[in-house]
């Protein structure tokens, strides 16, 4: 999903207003359209844009695929995005809007609006022509806040998907999202960024704790990160064997990233990954989770094979290793009476994870595996690919709920 080269800018305009006119914007990038060498206009008025992905007789090739709103809380972090989706490959938004909302820019304060417009160009491969996509910079004064959303839907390129991207973790406590995520298909978040408390955790009821068909679907780039720990998990209990040990199962460690310095942790993708196990194992939550005094959380958790009820102890534990950055450490299972067994899964560097088991019939083996932590670039291009609802791990999210106080 990364290209060899990033894509680069071909040309771009700037301008200032008092007031937005998203008709000032078209004509802008019609504008530029055609000194880039497409029609004379790019679109049949200002507000429509041509479709095509192929135009003006001279090799000019268009994204023609979703739209993309992705919001910042500084210049540095829309600086950030930009790279991001410069650096994708195969896959491009056709349109991205930026929308920069600082509420401490004390510079930008007068009430209007910086706006700066883009087109891009990303090389596609030997004798295809360059394909070209838009990306439309926003930045509103303190006063002008409230208004970002309803500059948006008259940005937004007709007749393609919608697309939120929020890479902060304030998104479920921001009134500009719950404006937003009105307005689009699928809302792209990373609840890694909701820190090291618990309660933060708790926007969760908010944003699925009541189902509406006309919610957006939600993409998370913190289960994204937990794909190899579920496949690993999973490939455990593979042979028939081994799977009397899911029967057994008394006690689930895990060891989480601790806070980090800009505020994320693993506590989400802990929790998360609970979640994810008692949604496929028919797990109950018995009580919430609850603070231990040596650090980290514990709450106990029930299963119920064929009526016999089973307690299972859960320990989420903090991990200062860098190896833990943004996700997990460690996952840890140990299954008890006839069918006793441990199983172990841990990060060891950036690149590489380590499994460990062992039953009452099986030798203790271990292997290492190859599985790099995903970029945000690989991330974003996955889920501006995904569509329609992703049922496990929605069941995994109802599951967690029952962890929160």
């Amino acid at each position: 999903m990364v290209a060899k080269s990033e894509a680069r800018p071909v040309l771009a305009t700037s301008f200032e207003s008092a007031t937005l006119d998203t008709g000032a914007i078209h004509d802008e990038l019609n504008r530029l359209w055609a000194e880039l060498g497409g029609p004379a206009h790019g679109g049949e008025w200002p507000g429509e844009m041509v479709a095509d992905t192929h135009f003006g007789g001279g090799g000019l090739m268009r994204a023609n695929t979703l739209n993309l709103v992705a919001v910042a809380s500084n210049q540095r972090d829309a600086e950030l995005i930009t790279d991001t989706i410069s650096r994708m490959h195969d896959f491009l938004p056709s349109r991205t809007i930026i929308l920069i909302a600082d509420q401490r820019d004390e510079d930008n304060d007068h009430g209007g609006f910086n706006v700066h417009l883009e087109l891009r160009e990303q090389i596609t491969g030997k004798d295809v022509p360059a394909l070209h996509f838009e990306i439309i910079s926003v930045a509103a004064g303190r006063a002008q806040l409230a208004n970002l959303p309803s500059l948006v839907s008259p940005l937004l390129s007709a007749e393609l998907p919608d697309f939120l991207w929020w890479p902060a973790g304030d998104f479920a406590i921001n009134t500009l999202f719950g404006e937003l995520q009105e307005l689009v298909d699928r809302a792209v978040i990373d609840i890694a960024q909701w820190g090291n408390e618990i309660t933060g955790l708790t926007v969760l009821r908010s944003l699925f704790g009541e189902a509406d068909e006309d919610a957006p679907i939600f993409g998370d780039f913190t289960w994204l990160r937990l794909a190899p720990w579920r496949q690993l998990i999973a490939q455990f209990f593979d042979p028939q064997d081994v799977q009397d040990c899911l029967s057994t199962i008394e006690e689930v460690t895990i060891s989480y990233a601790d806070l980090r310095d800009d505020g994320s942790s693993g506590l989400a993708a802990a929790a998360l990954t609970v979640g994810w196990l008692a949604s496929r194992l028919g797990w109950e939550v018995r009580e919430p989770l609850e603070r231990r005094k040596a650090g980290g959380w514990t709450a106990p958790l029930r299963a119920n094979d064929g009526g016999k009820p089973r307690d299972i102890s859960l320990r989420l534990l903090p991990d200062r290793s860098p190896h833990a950055d943004f996700s997990l450490r460690h996952v840890e299972i140990l299954s008890g009476g006839q069918h006793s067994g441990k199983f172990r899964v841990e990060r060891t560097d950036a690149d590489d994870m380590v499994t460990s088991s062992q039953t009452e019939i099986v030798p203790y083996v271990s292997r290492m595996v190859y599985a790099k932590r995903p970029s945000s670039v690989n991330m974003l291009g996955e889920e501006l690919q995904r569509f329609g609802h992703e049922r496990v791990y929605e069941e995994a999210v109802a599951m967690t709920l029952g962890l929160l106080p």
